[in-house]
């Protein structure tokens, strides 16, 4: 950074020349020297740096800002038969559009950054897909798309650009969408903007494809990574079953473990389960059957069924009961079979977990504790109203 006041500095000095002529005789011979120094400063002839790029009038984000202002793009859009981005990352390409956007300075120019932006919103940038929504929307540089440009401006909005949600709350859909779009772009905005529960109910319905949400793994587990973030104990419990079952992001036993923990100290009993299912079985953790029961017995008294069927699945199992996935799989479901309401909800238990050797089975786990509920097991009735299931 320049320091504009550096004692003694030609710039100062010159400032002498605002001095009334009347005072310049008491300051001395040598400060006159100094102010002889003064004189024009020669007038450059050599070209000026290039101004440092802008963003349009939508803005851009510090990241994006500072990628312009590395580096200009003058010849952003590609010759003949290249692609718009030309090979480059979805981000990389954005920040070119963006800066030749700044530039631009007629409508052929206008519509290469339209189709560079579009490019990069396919390439899955989510600014990208709300400026080239909006272009798309209002005709600049393309034809006017307005469904077009809304469904791009649902990808930013959906890919966590608060600013798109917004204008997609502004935007004019057409009459059938409309009220499905405005609850989706609020409710986004609100988990954007800091409303933990909403991001809880977003997670949800992501995960059920309840209308007008489709179901989409990955933003449900999106949307519980902000509610957690912001604090809501069950999105961290839930952003932890979706790491457990790679349910829209990677499977990582180790991240579940972290969450579920989280959840537990925030007074989630369902995170305190979830994490003694894991120390049970030693997966993401080091196996730790002693603080497994605790974690489950603390769950149920604090109301949470899934703990109370873990306590009384254990206590079974110390009764005699096969630990043995596989043959606890037929031990119970036999006991079922012969109408024992229990044993029907361990099995809806265990295929709500996975037992070893099983996919995780949701449907086999929600007829299994209905039929306990049928048969009066009040650990299965619980299960379904928390589940809720009709």
């Amino acid at each position: 950074m320049r320091e504009l006041h550096n004692p003694g500095s030609r710039f100062e000095l010159c400032w002498a020349g605002l001095v009334p002529r009347r005072w310049l005789h008491t300051l001395g011979t040598t400060l006159w020297l100094a102010l002889a120094a003064c004189g024009r400063v020669p007038v450059s002839l050599e070209p000026s740096a290039p101004l440092a790029p802008a963003c349009p009038l939508e803005g851009c984000d510090g990241v994006r800002a500072a990628r312009m202002a590395l580096q200009r793009a003058p010849d952003a859009c590609p010759g003949a038969g290249a692609g718009p981005c030309a090979g480059s990352s979805a981000a990389e390409c954005a920040a070119r559009a963006l800066t030749a956007w700044a530039d631009a300075g007629d409508e052929r120019e206008v519509a290469c950054v339209a189709r560079m932006l579009t490019e990069a919103c396919s390439l899955g940038d989510a600014p990208a897909c709300g400026y080239a929504g909006r272009m798309w929307i209002d005709g600049r540089g393309v034809a006017p798309d307005p469904e077009r440009g809304l469904a791009m401006v649902l990808t930013a909005c959906d890919g966590g650009v608060a600013l798109e949600c917004m204008a997609g709350l502004r935007a004019n859909p057409p009459a059938k969408d409309a009220p499905a779009l405005h609850q989706r772009f609020d409710d986004q905005h609100g988990c954007l903007t800091g409303a933990a529960d909403t991001c809880m109910q977003l997670g949800l319905a992501f995960y059920a494809g309840t209308a007008p949400f489709p179901r989409d793994l990955a933003l449900s587990a999106s949307a519980y990574q902000r509610g957690c973030d912001l604090g809501h104990g069950l999105a961290c419990s839930n952003l932890g079953d979706a790491y457990e079952y790679g349910s829209g992001v990677p499977r990582d036993l180790s991240r579940a473990a972290s969450f579920y923990e989280r959840a537990c100290r925030m007074g989630k009993a369902l995170g305190c389960s979830n994490l003694g299912h894991l120390l049970e079985h030693g997966e993401g953790v080091a196996r730790d059957v002693p603080r497994a029961r605790a974690l489950f017995g603390d769950a149920c008294t604090g109301g949470d069924v899934y703990g109370c069927l873990h306590a009384a699945l254990m206590a079974a199992e110390d009764a005699g009961a096969p630990r043995d996935s596989q043959h606890a799989v037929d031990h119970w479901q036999r006991a079922c079979d012969r109408r024992d309401g229990r044993a029907c909800a361990f099995i809806g238990l265990l295929f709500e977990d996975g037992p070893d050797g099983y996919a995780r089975d949701e449907a086999r786990s929600l007829r299994a504790m209905s039929r306990a509920c049928d048969l009066g097991n009040r650990d299965g009735c619980t299960w379904l109203r928390f589940h809720g299931a009709p």
